[in-house]
């Protein structure tokens, strides 16, 4: 009697044709990556179409009460993409399982974890918000101390920023050496070199010790990998 699983066939020999199950893995996949990676571009496009300054700068601070709503949809653009990139990467999984087990398990994993740290650092209107409005209650000469007690909050979303941007790169290396193996070669080297671009300079910044625009990196080279990845499954899911 032949042993029959739900594992798509297609993993097994990449050019037999699609079965549904196929279709449906890939469907998802491009929808979750594409539309994940849309989000994230359009967050990076209203902050700067809106001038928004970084979120650590003291003037983010300053400026809270002006800014709060603008604020709370960019931090909502922001986790929406990030929930939609965890999902991407189990789908990716259920892709890859059958020709690197190994591999997409462990990428799927880091990749959950990098994106639950990123998650839990998304909404941080939830957090300035208290503290702006006790900087514009404190008198002159006790806002010195607020200011200093939000740097300091500062600094543990920084360590939760640069932790899931070093994980979630670390994730599209191990996923692009699964997809060597058969389902997308060409897909699988961009994938190895922007994760390792984007690790590397995550490194430089936990190394020395400050946030910096190399934290960018790191993102943009996630956006990319989930965008052009979903295209891609989008256009299989229809061959």
């Amino acid at each position: 009697m032949t042993n029959r699983t739900n594992t798509p066939k297609m993993l097994d020999n990449p050019l037999r044709p699609l079965e549904p199950v196929d279709r449906r893995l890939l469907r998802g996949a491009g929808l979750t990556g594409t539309i994940g990676g849309l989000l994230m571009l359009a967050t990076f496009v209203f902050v700067s179409a809106l001038g928004l300054p970084d979120p650590s700068a003291p003037e983010s601070l300053l400026r809270f009460p002006e800014i709060q709503y603008a604020r709370a949809v960019e931090n909502l653009l922001y986790l929406a993409g990030i929930v939609l990139w965890a999902v991407h990467h189990e789908l990716l999984y259920q892709l890859l399982r059958v020709t690197a087990p190994v591999l997409s398990a462990a990428a799927r994993t880091v990749g959950t974890l990098g994106a639950a740290v990123l998650a839990a650092n998304a909404l941080l209107n939830v957090a300035t918000a208290p503290m702006s409005q006790a900087y514009q209650q404190a008198a002159e000469a006790e806002r010195s101390v607020v200011v200093l007690a939000w740097h300091a909050a500062q600094g543990v979303q920084d360590s939760l920023l640069v932790s899931g941007a070093l994980l979630l790169p670390a994730a599209i290396v191990l996923f692009g050496i699964a997809l060597l193996r058969g389902l997308s070669p060409i897909l699988g080297w961009g994938a190895v070199v922007v994760g390792t671009a984007g690790s590397a300079a995550v490194v430089v910044v936990a190394a020395t010790s400050s946030t910096s625009t190399l934290i960018a990196v790191s993102i943009l080279g996630t956006l990319v990998f989930h965008l052009v990845a979903g295209i891609r499954w989008l256009r299989l899911s229809r061959s």
